[in-house]
């Protein structure tokens, strides 16, 4: 085949869409989530729940706010070894910390005075 016939052979393909593309690569797959009901037992409102892998300093925001006697439900991201460390804190000002909680066995959080 010749230098013309090969370019222009190449053009047509071009201009009808059937160059070669790269293989589409693979979507990867989100980790699994763990729902944790969370109570607020508290006479106050919980402004906001913040989670973070275990000894790690990355907070995400999970939930809030949730009134006073009021539950919600809160996705984390499902660790490794299942454990995060929580940090809540109040209209009041006041703050509660958790750490190690294991959501894949403790599916429920109640805040309490």
């Amino acid at each position: 085949m010749n230098t013309r016939t090969l370019a222009a052979a190449l053009a047509g393909a071009t201009l009808f869409g059937l160059t070669a593309q790269a293989a589409p690569q693979p979507k990867h797959k989100a980790k699994p989530a763990v729902t944790v009901t969370v109570t607020n037992s508290r006479k106050v409102d919980l402004v906001q729940l913040e989670a973070a892998g275990s000894g790690s300093t990355d907070w995400k925001k999970v939930v809030g706010p949730v009134k006073s006697g009021q539950q919600a439900s809160a996705k984390l991201p499902q660790a490794s070894d299942c454990r995060f460390d929580l940090r809540g804190t109040f209209d009041d000002g006041e703050s509660m910390d958790a750490s190690g909680i294991n959501v894949c066995t403790d599916k429920t959080l109640n805040l309490t005075d």
